[in-house]
């Protein structure tokens, strides 16, 4: 979800979800398996033909919100994503749902290139209890990532554009960096910005059964026309099933 709904959501009393990605690090999904919000990663998973599960619980600012985000993999670098979030104001008492769909599709291989890059694209609907209207929009991005040396890490690169409907196209930049500090456990931190809404996080991975469950925390904060509001994300991830 883009960024500048979640900023218009805020300043009217209306939340509108992140939906982007909560996608958190290590190999560091967003169709990730990844902790970003908004970067989507162009490193190509092992395992194909499989399914992958996600769910997290947001607060930012007055803004609480509950996603689950099923995923598959049909190989050859091209998966499928499903995003449902719900989404309540606790000062206003406004409650939203939106639901996004993405397609994934990666051109090469990072771990046999040192980098790869891919395509991204999303199609989503939002609607609010306050108006009972559907806003849909449309979301095209180009992930690149970039391994760092031997150590596992990666810097994730986003170049792209959104469009909800009576809504100005607005441009999307994001990095993200994901790099192991213990066994198990991996730091990642991201930059964003879409349009005039800026927003980062910085958190961590731990695997509770290495490439199959994961749990993830990270602090969060956004920015947009002066206002500045703080939160944090709690995800769970179940991934190979």
């Amino acid at each position: 979800m883009p960024l500048s709904s979640v900023a218009a959501a805020l300043r009217r009393g209306v939340p509108l979800w992140i939906g982007m990605l909560a996608t958190l690090a290590a190999p560091l999904v967003q169709a990730n398996d990844r902790p970003f919000q908004v970067a989507r990663t162009a490193v190509l998973e092992d395992d194909e033909q499989v399914w992958s599960f996600e769910s997290w619980v947001q607060r930012l600012g007055t803004v609480r919100a509950l996603s689950i985000e099923p995923e598959y993999t049909f190989g050859a670098g091209t998966s499928v994503q499903v995003e449902l979030s719900r989404f309540v104001d606790r000062h206003d008492r406004e409650t939203g749902h939106e639901a996004e769909v993405e397609f994934k599709h990666l051109f090469n291989n990072v771990a046999r290139d040192g980098w790869g890059w891919g395509i991204s694209a999303t199609l989503a609907a939002e609607r609010l209890r306050e108006t009972g209207r559907t806003v849909p929009s449309l979301g095209l991005k180009l992930p690149v990532s970039i391994a760092l040396g031997d150590g596992g890490g990666f810097l994730h690169l986003d170049a792209g554009i959104t469009k909800a409907r009576d809504e100005r196209r607005a441009w999307v930049g994001a990095a993200g960096i994901e790099r192991e500090l213990f066994r198990r456990t991996t730091g990642f931190a991201e930059l964003a910005r879409e349009g005039g809404v800026s927003f980062a996080q910085i958190g961590a991975r731990h695997w509770l059964r290495r490439d199959k469950l994961a749990i993830d925390v990270s602090l969060q904060q956004q920015r947009a026309e002066g206002l500045r509001t703080h939160g944090f994300i709690i995800g769970l991830g179940w991934y190979d099933l």
